[in-house]
């Protein structure tokens, strides 16, 4: 995995729900990183994961970063590279609830 507690400084739940909710319907990777959000609030997630997870969410929000978000097609490439590999790096640590309220959260936006 990479070094991405560097970018955890950029990280505020704010921050996250800001950029959710102003490109939903642009990031393909959106119930990973929602379903990111909910470990990170789980208090019994582990200081490791959580910290990943603050990278990883921190690398999305970040204003600039190596490609662009607004570049139709390839500006989430990176943002989603990051978010896959930190979700693969936790991926044990996330529980079923954890899924459960990011599509939970997908289904309310959609009504």
């Amino acid at each position: 995995m990479g070094d991405y507690a560097a970018y955890s400084k950029h990280y505020s739940d704010r921050g996250f729900w800001s950029i959710v909710r102003r490109y939903q319907d642009k990031i393909p990777f959106l119930r990973d990183a929602v379903g990111l959000f909910f470990c990170l609030k789980d208090p019994a997630t582990p200081r490791w994961v959580r910290v990943a997870i603050v990278g990883a969410l921190g690398y999305l929000i970040l204003p600039i970063d190596i490609v662009p978000d607004f570049i139709p097609l390839i500006g989430w490439v990176d943002d989603a590279a990051v978010v896959a590999s930190v979700l693969a790096y936790v991926r044990s640590r996330i529980k079923q609830q954890h899924w459960q309220q990011a599509d939970e959260w997908l289904q309310g936006r959609a009504a």
